[in-house]
């Protein structure tokens, strides 16, 4: 399920209104609002005009450090989000530093996801973010090269809230660090208009900015004070400014109710067999570029797209494997952690005595599908914490299976995509795996399908700092299943 990644971008959206994207060079006169007077910000979260999710709730200070003026920013975030019979809660509680003239200096969130817990420090200087994060009881140090100005970000990105010298036609660039998925981008904030919104009868005057990161644009009006009264992304996530007594006041079990539903595709035509053996389906989207890619489990025919179970056992089939992609595939990050001693020596005593990468993959399968509990969490996954908890949904099985696979030199990638959920009778967003044995092989730990089957739909691959990309996709493709053969020969 994508929960987890829309709920987090649409908290790190609210905790990340107070940013600022100043170039020196460009506005040398501006000084931020927040430099000279503290502010206290409470921002609902809503999915649509009226499912309320969550709350934030943003103070800053003018502080100055070593000379130099800045101020300091305090956020407590909160998102609940009932699952199925589940209520998922996600809190992140956190403070940073701000210069005046060069942006982010110094951060320190802590997340909290049902018990799945991390833990981000560090300091931006000298055009380099480093710091460290920790989970599952270690701490993992990083760094990042950026910029000399640095826009704390969320992939969901909001335009600058106190540029005081931008004005409708103005437009700037600058990186973007998110520190939910550790990664930086470049960021296209435009100042694109004047617009008076009418908030709880008042009439505000705002200037509505947008601010573009890897192709994700979202929609901010700024008053004149630089605070935020309302936000909107593509996919329906927005944030309204509101008082504190909403933001605390108990939810609403029918406010979020809807949310797996606007998240999931009901296909026409056919209902799918998950045990067949091919499925062909037509998939249409609002922009071709997010058509599912083709590859040797899933292809065009025509209109149609063909996905076929694969079969592990077939030899005599086998799939070029660069020297790049191989190290990409066994590679470790902060998230995927295949190089830790304890991520390697789990690994080891689940495969025992198996030989082949096939089957040493299908013992570390079914270890992960009998011993990592199914539970609904909004946490961004990482190996270390689930093999600690022994629990998550589709995004920590994905992750725990890849590290443990990667550290006994299994190359092995996360597939994000659809698939089709009983339960919902749709196709849901969810994570699974491939593993390359002479050839690349779907598997699903979460599931427990040794290989996954045709109604496993894949739209991209890559660790976490990839995921954002999965919001591109929300609302935009559609699905008819025309044809379905349980008899199909295999790959």
């Amino acid at each position: 399920m994508p929960i987890a990644i829309v709920a987090f971008w649409l908290i790190m959206v609210g905790i990340l209104l107070y940013r600022e994207a100043l170039l020196p060079y460009l506005y040398r006169d501006s000084i931020p609002i927040r430099t000279v007077q503290s502010q206290d910000i409470w921002l609902g979260l809503y999915f649509g005009e009226e499912q309320r999710v969550g709350f934030v709730h943003l103070r800053t200070l003018p502080k100055e450090r070593n000379g130099e003026q800045g101020y300091a920013m305090n956020v407590l975030a909160h998102i609940e989000i009932p699952l199925f019979v589940t209520n998922t809660h996600l809190q992140l509680v956190g403070n940073a530093w701000q210069s005046a003239t060069a942006g982010l200096r110094e951060f320190n969130f802590n997340i909290n996801a049902d018990g799945h817990s991390m833990r981000l420090t560090g300091t931006a200087e000298n055009g380099v973010i480093s710091g460290f994060l920790e989970t599952g009881g270690e701490q993992n140090p990083f760094t990042l090269p950026v910029g000399e100005n640095v826009l704390l970000s969320g992939s969901m990105g909001l335009g600058s809230l106190s540029l005081p010298a931008l004005e409708p036609g103005d437009i700037i660039y600058t990186d973007a660090f998110d520190p939910t998925i550790m990664s930086v981008n470049k960021a296209k904030v435009e100042a694109l208009r004047r617009e008076t919104l009418n908030i709880a009868g008042e009439r505000i005057d705002t200037i509505v900015i947008a601010t573009t990161i890897a192709g994700f644009t979202t929609l901010a009006w700024i008053s004149a004070d630089s605070e935020v009264v309302r936000a909107e992304t593509p996919v329906g996530l927005i944030i309204k400014k509101i008082t504190p007594e909403e933001a605390v006041a108990p939810m609403e079990a029918e406010e979020s109710a809807n949310m797996l539903n606007a998240l999931s595709i009901t296909p026409s035509g056919l209902i799918p067999n998950p045990d067949a053996k091919t499925l062909h389906m037509r998939i249409t989207s609002d922009d071709p570029k997010l058509l599912p890619p083709e590859d040797t489990r899933q292809r065009y025919e025509k209109d149609l797209f063909i996905i076929t179970r694969q079969n592990p056992d077939k030899e005599s089939y086998t799939e070029a494997l660069s020297d790049e992609e191989k190290a990409r595939n066994l590679s470790s990050d902060l998230f995927i952690q295949a190089n830790h001693p304890r991520i390697l020596e789990t690994a080891k005593d689940i495969i025992g005595e198996a030989k082949t990468s096939w089957e040493k993959s299908v013992r570390l399968h079914s270890w992960i599908y009998e011993n990592i509990s199914k539970k609904h969490v909004l946490s961004i996954p990482s190996a270390l914490d689930v093999l600690e908890q022994r629990s998550g949904d589709c995004n920590e099985h994905a992750v725990l299976f890849t590290a443990l696979s990667r550290s006994v030199g299994i190359p092995t990638r996360v597939v994000i995509g659809l698939a089709w959920s009983r339960t919902l009778q749709a196709f849901g967003y969810h994570a699974w795996v491939e593993i390359y044995a002479g050839h690349w092989i779907a598997m699903d730990p979460t599931f427990g399908e040794k290989v996954a089957g045709p109604t496993h739909i894949k739209l991209l691959t890559g660790s976490i700092d990839q995921w954002p990309r999965l919001l591109s996709y929300i609302d935009t493709l559609s699905i008819e299943i025309v044809k379905e053969e349980m008899d199909a020969t295999t790959l």
